[in-house]
């Protein structure tokens, strides 16, 4: 169940989880987390055409249904994800630094909670994830999604991969 709280802060808690928090995503979230972010992640904002990973995050701020932020015991934004809809079709999407390592376990408990939530009003989301990313493509798997089919993007091996609700 999520959880509103309007207090502290000023973040807008989603989820609470053990040591770490989802919280809805604000620019200064992006701002903080944006040079931190993982190499691999940074990859994938490359071959994605973003000018650079803050343009990938605060882009996610604008155009998502919802844009989250995982929160440590610290208060320090290490991923970003979120759901939305472009040309008709849904995705999901993440980028972390170095930080979901550390926060591993609270993490994958966390987000296989939240999934459900996420995919209520997208009940099939797509996206890619670098086909060498191999802890991304474990999680992936961990929380259902189904990989379709390789895709080469700017000199990058992609997985093309589905979430469904059920």
């Amino acid at each position: 169940m999520f959880i509103a709280d309007l207090t502290g802060m000023g973040d807008y808690v989603i989820k609470e989880y053990k040591t770490a928090k989802a919280v809805l995503a604000t620019e200064e979230h992006a701002l903080a987390l944006a040079p931190l972010l993982r190499v691999k992640d940074r990859m994938e904002v490359g071959a994605y055409g973003f000018n650079d990973e803050t343009d990938a995050l605060m882009s996610a701020i604008q155009n998502d249904t919802i844009t989250i932020t995982a929160m440590d015991a610290d208060n320090n934004p290490f991923a970003m994800f979120g759901v939305g809809t472009t040309k008709g079709i849904s995705y999901i999407w993440l980028l972390g630094s170095e930080g979901v390592k550390d926060n591993w376990y609270v993490f994958a408990k966390a987000s296989k909670q939240i999934l459900p939530h996420l995919l209520h009003e997208h009940p099939i989301v797509t996206n890619l994830v670098l086909k060498e990313y191999e802890e991304s493509v474990r999680w992936l798997k961990w929380l259902g999604a189904k990989f379709l089919r390789e895709i080469e993007i700017n000199g990058c091996l992609f997985y093309e991969f589905i979430i469904t609700k059920d």
